[in-house]
């Protein structure tokens, strides 16, 4: 296995979750290529590494191609992203207040400090 796809299954190992939630899959279907690289019955490095380009696939299409788990999709100013956590954002559903960060909160459900409704969790890409 090259170290790209050593690094980009260690990427979707680490962010397993966020890649799931962003991919839309529930959990509940085996046969996504992201559930069949978490199989335990093991897998070739052949087969791996087609897994790999599935779900990096999946994840291109899902952001637009913005995000791979190669680290050679081109962000929204034209830097290279992927290989790197994915950040997410809480924004006002008012747009009363300019919402916050995802490292700016501690609460599990952040309230916006004007309406006091709930703030909407986002993924930036």
């Amino acid at each position: 296995m090259t170290g790209r796809n050593a690094a980009a299954l260690a990427y979707v190992c680490a962010h397993y979750e966020e890649l799931q939630e962003l991919l839309g899959y529930d959990g509940n279907d085996p046969s996504t290529p992201l559930a069949r690289l978490r199989s335990p019955h093991g897998a070739e490095v052949a087969q791996i590494v087609e897994l790999l380009d599935e779900v990096d696939a999946s994840l291109r299409a899902a952001t637009d191609g913005f995000v791979s788990i190669h680290g050679v999709g081109e962000s929204r100013d034209g830097q290279l992203s992927g290989l790197e956590p994915l950040e997410h954002v809480f924004r006002c559903p008012l747009r009363q207040c300019t919402g916050r960060h995802g490292s700016q909160v501690a609460e599990a459900r952040p309230v916006c400090s004007i309406s006091r409704r709930e703030l909407i969790r986002e993924r930036l890409v």
